[in-house]
């Protein structure tokens, strides 16, 4: 076949999907919520000034990405999910439960210093919001909605930054945790 094959959707199969897709964006809104809710908890404690600016900047694009989402809703053409008491629950317990299981992780390694073990689950949170951002560009791109490529593109791109930010503050505070057992 050489020439494009246009399939027409009734209306309940691509009702049906924006429904999949809506209740996507409120998982992704949950991803990065948790993000920057153990950012937020993290950034004041942390004293190595140049982290701590490095943070600071990560947490305000951190608000910048979730302010996005109600534009990668428009993108879609659907309407946000209400703000629910369980969807924001949802973000303060992953966050919470992250933040638990990376304490006692770091405690049973023998890392000293609360601060380098959230830096540990803060890649680990920011790589699940990664995934929130990257699969609602692949649902764009299946639907034929090049918008939300326009909006999640420079998201991934900042993301991917900060992850790395985030990694090379791990790894240079790991001896001071580890072998010396101070914070950072």
């Amino acid at each position: 076949m050489d020439r494009p094959l246009l399939v027409e959707l009734d209306d309940g199969t691509w009702t049906q999907w924006h429904e999949r897709v809506r209740a996507w964006l409120a998982t992704t809104t949950m991803l990065q919520q948790a993000f920057r809710k153990m950012l937020e908890r993290t950034v004041p404690n942390v004293t190595e000034s140049h982290w701590h600016e490095y943070l600071e900047n990560i947490l305000e694009s951190a608000r910048d990405h979730e302010a996005r989402i109600g534009d990668i809703h428009d993108a879609f053409g659907v309407e946000q999910a209400a703000h629910g008491i369980l969807r924001d629950a949802a973000s303060l317990v992953t966050s919470t439960t992250r933040q638990a299981l990376g304490q006692i992780e770091g405690l049973a390694a023998g890392a000293r210093g609360g601060n380098w073990r959230q830096l540990r689950e803060l890649l680990l949170t920011n790589l699940d919001a990664i995934s929130g951002y990257a699969v609602t560009e692949q649902l764009g791109f299946a639907l034929g909605r090049p918008a939300v490529t326009d909006i999640t593109v420079p998201i991934l791109t900042a993301k991917g930054e900060h992850q790395l930010q985030l990694q090379e503050c791990f790894l240079e505070m790991a001896p001071n945790a580890i072998l010396y057992h101070k914070d950072v």
